[in-house]
């Protein structure tokens, strides 16, 4: 896709900041592009949540996902198996979630987390498959997780995990796999999946009934072309929805990004 004249001129914004300021501006008003795409992706949504915070190092999601290798968050900033930078998710789910957090029952990620290279949105040749579902298992002591992907060689059973195979794209898949799982009301059920627009709105179609009227279901690693399709995706309909651009210092927001929905009240 071909940047427009305004993406142009703030992408040689940075380069002069990087050149002559060694990045000054961006590190106290963030990158250029990423305000400007904010801007278009509340073009009308008039109302948003600017929260600052400082990085919790007792994060307990955190330390699970260094623990297990899921790029979900981190503490460490290095020893992690996966070459790009960790998102931060784990400090927004750690402020959703602490309070309920032995009354979740049912969560149901989609992405095992295949490590084959030549398979789309792969964790690379080190990733370690089931590596957030056991972070689930962990910070929710109560719930059973199952799990999706379309790698049928990272599928495993353990303690309170099972998981399953599942093509996002194919509807046909996803409704057996939700006929596999044989149960509904799921309190939480998040897309790590392909991260597509088109495979994420065919799982969502094909999965929000199973979820519970108090339920989560959350869609990740969100880019902001993506953002705005959402967006119009959900524009006519009854759910309540949040896009969750989550900045970090130092980095592009990229697909630091989050959709959150619910079902309305």
């Amino acid at each position: 896709m071909r940047m427009g004249g305004g993406e142009v001129f703030w992408r040689w914004v940075v380069r002069i900041d990087n050149f002559f300021f060694k990045g000054r501006y961006q590190a106290r008003y963030g990158h250029p592009v990423d305000i400007v795409n904010q801007a278009s992706l509340g073009s009308d949504l008039a109302y948003k949540i600017v929260s600052h915070y400082r990085k919790d190092p007792d994060n307990e999601l955190a330390k699970l996902c260094d623990y297990y290798g899921s790029d979900k968050g981190e503490i460490q900033r290095v020893g992690h198996p996966y070459p790009w930078p960790s998102h931060t998710y784990t400090d927004y789910y750690s402020r959703l979630f602490a309070q309920s957090r032995n009354s979740i029952l049912k969560v149901f990620e989609c992405g095992v987390g295949t490590n084959n290279p030549k398979l789309p949105s792969s964790m690379g040749a080190h990733g370690k498959p089931g590596a957030s579902l056991r972070v689930w298992r962990d910070y929710f002591p109560n719930a059973t997780i199952w799990g999706a992907d379309i790698d049928d060689k990272c599928l495993f059973q353990e303690e309170r995990i099972r998981t399953h195979y599942v093509d996002q794209l194919d509807a046909k898949s996803i409704q057996d796999f939700w006929e596999w799982v044989g149960v509904q009301d799921f309190d939480l059920i998040v897309d790590d999946g392909l991260h597509t627009f088109e495979a994420g709105s065919s799982l969502f179609l094909n999965s929000i009934d199973n979820l519970s009227t108090s339920g989560i279901y959350i869609i990740e690693d969100v880019g902001m072309r993506d953002l705005q399709r959402y967006k119009e995706y959900f524009k006519d309909t009854s759910f309540l929805v949040d896009y969750v651009c989550l900045f970090r210092p130092d980095k592009r927001l990229m697909n630091n990004n989050l959709v959150v929905v619910r079902k309305s009240s």
